[in-house]
């Protein structure tokens, strides 16, 4: 199962390191966040060196101000504590490549 950020500092950290992270900026209310996430938390296993994790950008307001969520899903790729990479939306396709991108 994908693990849920619970603080600002929690993210900071995870961002910070050399690994590359693909977090999902979900809602509970948002239909396509629902659809798409059983895919998400599916590819964790298929791309070992990749940390997946998620931020409800509800419970974590402060983490979505700071990146600028605007739409939700939103999935952002992040390395050294840089984003690398940004999928906007429940597209299957875009989020493997995204994938593929950010795992070599």
């Amino acid at each position: 199962m994908v693990k849920a950020i619970e603080s600002y500092d929690e993210f900071k950290s995870l961002i910070a390191g050399s690994e590359p992270v693909v977090v999902d900026y979900w809602a509970t209310w948002c239909g396509p966040c629902k659809m798409i996430s059983p895919h998400f938390a599916k590819l964790e296993a298929k791309f070992p060196g990749v940390k997946f994790v998620k931020v409800d950008i509800e419970e974590q307001e402060d983490i979505a101000k700071e990146v600028g969520i605007k739409a939700m899903p939103t999935f952002i790729a992040y390395k050294d504590g840089k984003p690398i990479d940004t999928v906007t939306g429940a597209v299957p396709a875009k989020l493997n490549a995204l994938l593929e991108k950010v795992a070599k």
